[in-house]
C-alpha cells in the first residue's frame, strides 16, 4: 500500500492505493481508495466496483510466458525486438507526458492527474524507442506487492503507416514490466482495468490487448470520501463542463 497527494486549486486529495479496505485520513479534502481488494461498507464512503486482469508475479517467468498468447503476445513482443524497438526504463518523463497529454486528447479522454514529478517518485516508467525516437509509453504505480498499470500512450492513433510495429511495442512494453516486476519479487501484476459486458464491447480491442498476456479475472474496488462538500460539488461540475480540474498542476505527498 503506498500513499500520494494530489492539488487541484486549493483542494488537496490523497490517493492510497492497494488497501485492504478504506479508512479514514486526516489534512485532506477528499481521500481516494484505488484497487482495494475487498468489499467493504464504510460510513461516509462511495463505493465503486470493476474487474481486472492479475498475473501471479510467484509462476516462473517461463510459465508466465507460456500462458500469453502465442500470436496475439509472444509474436508481437518477438518482432518488436527483432525491429529493433528499445525499452528504456525511469526515463523520458517530460517526453512522456507529452506523448500523453497527446494521446489521450485524441481519443477525447480527460488529462491524467499524474505529473512528470509524480511519476518520477511512484513510477515506473517504460518507454519504447524505434531510430532514437519514443513511440510509446507506460506508467505504473508499484508497493512491495503490486504492480499496476496505469496509463499507457503512444503514436498508433497519428502515425498509421507504423501502426503495427507501435502496436508491438506496447506488448513488448508490457512483457517488460513483467520482467522487472517479477525481478523485484512482486507477487501481482495488474492491467489497472479489464473490461466485461456491454462496455466490453466498446473496448474489445483493449481488452484483447490485455487478455492475451493471460491473467486471471478478479474484482477490486474503489472507494471515495469528501470531507469538503463544496469539493464534491466542484469535482462534478468540472468533470460535467470540460474536466478543466484535472488540468491544474499536481504534487506528490513530501
Amino acid at each position: 500500500m503506498f500513499e500520494l497527494e494530489t492539488r487541484r486549486y486549493w483542494f488537496k486529495t490523497k490517493r492510497i492505493f492497494f488497501s485492504h479496505r478504506p479508512f479514514d485520513v486526516t489534512g485532506c479534502h477528499c481521500v481516494v481508495f484505488h484497487a482495494a481488494k475487498s468489499k467493504a461498507d464504510a460510513a461516509g464512503f462511495q463505493r465503486a466496483s470493476g474487474t481486472t486482469l492479475v498475473i501471479d508475479l510467484t509462476q516462473e517467468l517461463d510459465t508466465i510466458w507460456k500462458k500469453m498468447s502465442k500470436k496475439s503476445a509472444r509474436y508481437s513482443i518477438k518482432r518488436a525486438q527483432r525491429d529493433g524497438v528499445r525499452v528504456k526504463l525511469n526515463d523520458n518523463y517530460d517526453e512522456f507526458k507529452d506523448l500523453n497529454d497527446s494521446f489521450r486528447k485524441k481519443k477525447g479522454l480527460r488529462p491524467d492527474f499524474f505529473c512528470p514529478n509524480v511519476l518520477k517518485r511512484y513510477g515506473p516508467l517504460f518507454v519504447a524507442e524505434y531510430d532514437g525516437e519514443i513511440i510509446a509509453g507506460q506508467s505504473y504505480v508499484a508497493d512491495d506487492n503490486t504492480i499496476m498499470w496505469r496509463v499507457g500512450a503512444s503514436k498508433r492513433l497519428i502515425d498509421s503507416d507504423r501502426a503495427t510495429l507501435i502496436g508491438n511495442a506496447n506488448k513488448l512494453l508490457v512483457w517488460e514490466a513483467i520482467k522487472y516486476a517479477k525481478g523485484k519479487g512482486l507477487r501481482e501484476f495488474d492491467f489497472g482495468g479489464y473490461q466485461v459486458g456491454d462496455r466490453y464491447l466498446q473496448l474489445v480491442g483493449y481488452s484483447a490487448f490485455k487478455k492475451s498476456f493471460g491473467g486471471d479475472l478478479v474484482e477490486r474496488y474503489e472507494y471515495r470520501k469528501y470531507y469538503l462538500k463544496i469539493y464534491k460539488l466542484a469535482e462534478w461540475g468540472l468533470a460535467r463542463y470540460g474536466g478543466l480540474l484535472a488540468q491544474l498542476p499536481c504534487k506528490p505527498k513530501p
